[in-house]
């Protein structure tokens, strides 16, 4: 990437490095100062620049992919999007930039210092015009290759939680980060993908275990049921997992006819040769977007619902948490 970053990070500020630099990043985009397509510096550039760790400038960039900010390739390196998220990012912050200027302005001709006011402004917010936090934490357990996205959104959507997605994988090596994710959770939601895998793996940890999962709308199955037959259909995940639990539904449906492919953008190469050779494209959310830009034609949504059951869970969860 051409264009040169000025970001800093201050060990002073009582919010973590992490977000500090989260938010800069989003300000970049939101102001026009890196734009879709571009590529940003790799994980160890970043670090170099800002001298911090390697693993807070990953957390960073997998934080904003997650947010539907930016993308991650394999051998690519880490771009940002061009999808509906980042204009609606960019309308807001170009909206907050007038406002954020003029409080600067205002607040260093009453001499005071703009970090001072910010964190007091804040803490002035939090008081008067948040509901009150329920401060639930939640382990939520899924490997990257399903659309884990969907999942903590609905987690959090329905719980209210702070919502912390931990990687199945590295769940395994218990690994030392993860750990102390999992310590800190009340409570923790896998699928039942990796149900029995994580209760076998959560025994020692006296945690709470629940499990949830998802369905689609019988309107897409009678959708996939009416092609003709031999149409050669594309299920699109963030990894091949996601992808065949996906065309799963379908098999189960008893759609026959149809000539199914799974496979996840991980493969970039065969994504590529899938989009020009299926006569349909159904993307997870996770992915849409961006395989929208590359076929629309052919790409639609593969819509995903939470089962009723795991629904009236997560309201359960919600409605103890604000009883006791």
């Amino acid at each position: 990437m051409s264009k040169e970053l000025y970001l800093k990070s201050d060990s002073n500020l009582n919010f973590s490095v992490n977000t500090q630099i989260k938010e800069q990043l989003k300000w970049l985009v939101g102001l026009d100062q890196i734009v879709p397509g571009d590529m940003l510096p790799s994980a160890n550039q970043m670090a170099d620049l800002l001298n911090l760790n390697r693993n807070t400038i990953n957390l960073v960039y997998t934080q904003l992919r997650d947010e539907g900010l930016f993308s991650m390739q394999k051998g690519r390196g880490t771009e940002v999007k061009d999808n509906r998220v980042v204009e609606e990012l960019r309308k807001k912050r170009q909206a907050m930039h007038e406002l954020t200027v003029k409080s600067i302005e205002e607040a260093k001709a009453l001499n005071i210092e703009p970090s001072e006011f910010f964190i007091a402004a804040l803490a002035y917010v939090l008081m008067h015009h948040s509901q009150p936090v329920k401060g639930l934490r939640i382990a939520f357990i899924e490997c990257r290759e399903h659309d884990y996205i969907f999942y903590r959104n609905e987690i959090s959507r329905l719980t209210g939680a702070e919502v912390t997605m931990i990687d199945v994988a590295e769940l395994r090596l218990a690994q030392v980060d993860v750990m102390e994710q999992l310590e800190a959770a009340e409570l923790v939601i896998t699928t039942l993908n990796h149900s029995e895998e994580v209760k076998s793996l959560l025994t020692s940890s006296g945690k709470q275990l629940y499990v949830i999962g998802a369905t689609v709308p019988t309107t897409l199955l009678l959708e996939i049921s009416a092609m003709h037959s031999g149409s050669k259909v594309a299920f699109v995940c963030l990894g091949k997992a996601g992808g065949q639990w996906m065309a799963s539904h379908v098999q189960v449906a008893g759609i026959s006819q149809i000539e199914a492919t799974s496979i996840g953008m991980n493969e970039r190469e065969q994504v590529i040769e899938v989009l020009q050779h299926s006569d349909k494209v159904y993307a997870s959310n996770a992915v849409f977007d961006e395989l929208k830009q590359l076929s629309p034609d052919k790409v639609a949504l593969y819509p995903m619902l939470l089962e009723r059951s795991s629904e009236s869970l997560l309201k359960d969860i919600a409605a103890t948490t604000a009883s006791s």
